[in-house]
């Protein structure tokens, strides 16, 4: 499907206009949409999996800020990287950032210089639901359209069990 816009039509409305006629929902990368045929299927989870530096936040970024230009609330939840450094790394790519909600969630300092012991629980049953209650509160407060969540990684390290 091509969309065709008259020039008066900015790119938010084409995006919105886009959405209406068929259902999908752009990634903000205008040849990945046009490979998925419109975008992503709305109301839908995936996973993007790769290793490191293969773009998985870039996409992440390019989703969430998309969702921004169409006055869409977006939530970024980072448990890996802290806000300031994934805003300014937007910054260098040429999105703005600036509508999207950060959730940092990320290990500060301290956690790399203190010795943390876990004698009685396992780390996963001390961390994992204070993170999720986090995760609910952000959620419930704001409301969000669009969510990313990077990276599932390190979510994982904070469960237990052979099912993680």
């Amino acid at each position: 499907m091509s969309l065709q816009t008259d020039g008066n039509e900015n790119a938010a409305e084409a995006t919105a206009t886009r959405r209406a006629a068929n259902g999908r929902v752009s990634t903000g990368i205008n040849g990945l949409d046009e490979i998925l045929k419109g975008g992503l299927i709305g109301g839908r989870s995936y996973l993007v999996r790769g290793g490191p530096g293969s773009g998985k936040t870039t996409l992440g970024m390019h989703f969430l800020t998309n969702g921004c230009e169409n006055g869409e609330p977006a939530l970024f939840i980072s448990l890996s990287e802290p806000a300031e450094r994934l805003r300014e790394n937007a910054g260098k790519l040429g999105l703005d950032a600036r509508g999207i909600t950060f959730l940092d969630l990320s290990p500060d300092a301290d956690c790399f210089s203190e010795t943390q012991s876990y004698d009685l629980f396992s780390a996963a049953e001390v961390e994992r639901e204070p993170t999720t209650r986090k995760i609910i509160a952000e959620v419930e407060r704001l409301h969000p359209t669009r969510v990313f969540i990077d990276s599932l990684t390190q979510f994982r390290y904070r469960t237990k069990g052979d099912r993680r």
